[in-house]
């Protein structure tokens, strides 16, 4: 608990200091037994988008959890491991893969908590999903065993390099930032959307069918997204630093 209260004071330092020039961008922590961590490429995308990012890091006490949120002006939900199905009233198929009770319990409540106060939020991969099931949505817990489709969604090769096109909704929020109807993207993920939530509607599909984006219906605050943006936007590669640079846009609002 010291660590996480040493982290939080520094996130208090950091926005009195930088957040009259700079968003502050939190970005939601995955979850070791000992350690909270986040990818560098996330950190390093934010900066390139111009803000300010921090890390937030695990807690069960939603206090603390407020307290962190209060610092910040817009949050980044990131990926990682299987969302638990009994958060979406499903029993576990056998190809489930690996579930971190501690993470879901943090990023639940830090979905609906960010939500709920209005941040701009940007959910990527575990995120994405994270954030529908928060919301009253469900999930395909394992693609190959429960879609139609011959793609392969979880690919071999490193994340830098895009194996997929998606097709994006035009007029969608996403069309607008990265500028076209269809984009070639990393695919590092075995379980997608299923039920969207109320609120959200789906914004970009792969051929199968498979949910790739959605955004908020009524507001800017979400966009939520399949594939991982940060692997080519922490090199600062356009056009996926655009979806980093409309996150702090918003922030700055």
């Amino acid at each position: 608990m010291r660590r996480i209260a040493s982290l939080f004071a520094a996130c208090a330092l950091i926005g009195a200091c930088c957040s009259q020039t700079k968003p502050v961008i939190g970005i939601s922590a995955a979850h070791g037994s000992t350690s909270s961590s986040v990818s560098d490429s996330y950190v390093e995308a934010v900066r390139n988008a111009g803000g300010i990012p921090v890390i937030i890091p695990f807690t069960t006490d939603s206090t603390r959890l407020c307290e962190a949120l209060d610092l910040v002006d817009a949050v980044i939900m990131t990926g990682g491991e299987d969302v638990n199905p009994a958060y979406y009233g499903e029993e576990p198929i056998p190809q489930l893969g690996k579930v971190n009770e501690a993470r879901d319990t943090f990023d639940i409540m830090f979905a609906r908590t960010a939500y709920k106060r209005g941040l701009p939020m940007l959910c990527i991969c575990r995120g994405e999903q994270a954030l529908n099931v928060a919301l009253g949505g469900s999930l395909w817990q394992d693609i190959p065993a429960q879609v139609d489709t011959i793609l392969r969604h979880k690919q071999s090769e490193r994340g830098s390099i895009a194996t997929q096109t998606i097709s994006i909704v035009p007029g969608s929020r996403l069309a607008e930032i990265v500028g076209c109807d269809t984009l070639a993207v990393n695919s590092m993920h075995h379980q997608a959307v299923k039920q969207i939530a109320p609120g959200l509607e789906v914004i970009a599909t792969t051929c199968d069918g498979v949910v790739e984006a959605y955004q908020s219906i009524d507001s800017e605050q979400v966009l939520a997204v399949q594939f991982h943006p940060e692997a080519f936007a922490k090199s600062g590669i356009y056009p996926y630093l655009y979806i980093f640079e409309d996150l702090v846009r918003r922030a700055r609002k």
